[in-house]
């Protein structure tokens, strides 16, 4: 009996489409090459976050000579293509679903091993309210399909990005891949201006030289250590 069942799951995986992959990849280089993968068949689906919701984000407290500022944040400017969403031709804001998750994204990384506290000090937690309804394409799901979408080859996902922006979206919504089950947000000009800043605290204070809580906390859940030497 075991014998006929391992026949069988033979033969379904020789018919699979994985299969027939394998044996076919040499008539067709394309498949091979990522270069010229092809995302036409990428469809988020639309959501509608409405007015009214909170959002953070870590950026400088104050701005340096070639930043960009608008509606309370403070961005480098457009081109430099060194975030996975970012565009070449407009300034983007990264933001997320809390005050751990930006720090988890920003500075408390899985790879990072410690962490100098002068890397904390002139920048600081800001909290952003929608003011309108932003329309976000919702990535969260597609990484199952599309991998390439959290790969460290920023090349397609900023593509993505375009496509999305050249549609009409204000921005993405995706998973954070620093925090388990929460979600980040990038936005467009145009979902930027539908922001405004609700609060903002140092990340180190002044005077003090206290750490805010929610650095604390996200040394402790990230096990990295904070070097003051």
């Amino acid at each position: 009996m075991a014998l006929r069942r391992a026949r069988h799951l033979s033969k379904a995986w020789l018919t699979s489409a994985f299969f027939l992959w394998q044996r076919q990849r040499h008539i067709d280089p394309c498949l091979m090459n990522v270069k010229t993968l092809s995302l036409s068949g990428l469809t988020p689906p639309i959501v509608e976050l409405p007015a009214g919701q909170s959002w953070h984000r870590v950026q400088l407290t104050k701005a340096l000579k070639g930043s960009v500022r608008v509606s309370g944040f403070i961005l480098p400017p457009a081109g430099a293509l060194a975030g996975r969403f970012d565009l070449a031709d407009e300034p983007v804001a990264y933001l997320a679903d809390s005050d751990a998750t930006t720090l988890y994204e920003r500075f408390f990384r899985r790879e990072t091993r410690s962490l100098h506290i002068d890397q904390l000090k002139m920048r600081s937690l800001v909290v952003f309210t929608t003011t309108a309804t932003l329309r976000l394409a919702d990535l969260r799901a597609l990484p199952e399909q599309f991998p390439v979408l959290v790969s460290q080859r920023y090349e397609l996902s900023q593509l993505t990005a375009r496509t999305c922006r050249d549609r009409g979206l204000h921005g993405l919504l995706y998973a954070s891949a620093q925090h388990p089950e929460h979600a980040c947000l990038c936005l467009f000009s145009e979902g930027i201006s539908r922001m405004k800043r609700s609060s903002q605290m140092s990340l180190i204070q002044a005077g003090t030289g206290a750490l805010h809580k929610a650095v604390v906390l996200a040394a402790r859940g990230s096990q990295v250590p904070l070097l003051s030497d």
